[in-house]
């Protein structure tokens, strides 16, 4: 009995040590992601994608990443905005809409945070 209760804890252990490995991966990959989109950014060429790959990596690391006091509350604003104005969006045969509603001023503002969280996260990659 204590070999099964072992070999439990080991599995439980090892698997958990895996997806830690397969969680910093996934995150390095989008921190360089998020530098190739936004180090040359203006409004006029970042595409509804990036803008929504953005708000979905802070929505999933904003507390992890290092940020100052002021690109927390532009990055606060922009997701707060982007979530606003897509609970606007009219359902469309009960799905919403696929694109084409993120506005001028939100592209703005996420053009600002990505060209600031780009330098920060150019500073915590790994070599």
């Amino acid at each position: 009995m204590n070999t099964k209760i072992f070999l439990s804890y080991l599995v439980v252990i090892i698997g958990s040590l895996v997806w830690t490995a397969s969680a910093q991966e996934d995150l390095e990959s989008q921190k360089q992601r998020i530098i190739e989109i936004f180090k040359n950014a203006d409004a006029g060429t970042i595409g509804e994608s990036d803008v929504v790959f953005l708000v979905h990596f802070l929505e999933k690391y904003g507390n992890v990443i290092p940020l100052t006091p002021e690109q927390q509350s532009l990055a606060d604003a922009i997701v707060k905005k982007y979530n606003e104005e897509k609970a606007k969006q009219p359902l469309v045969e009960g799905a919403p809409p696929q694109g084409g509603w993120i506005t001028d001023a939100l592209k703005k503002l996420a053009v600002e945070l990505g060209l600031a969280l780009a330098e920060a996260l150019k500073k915590t990659l790994r070599p």
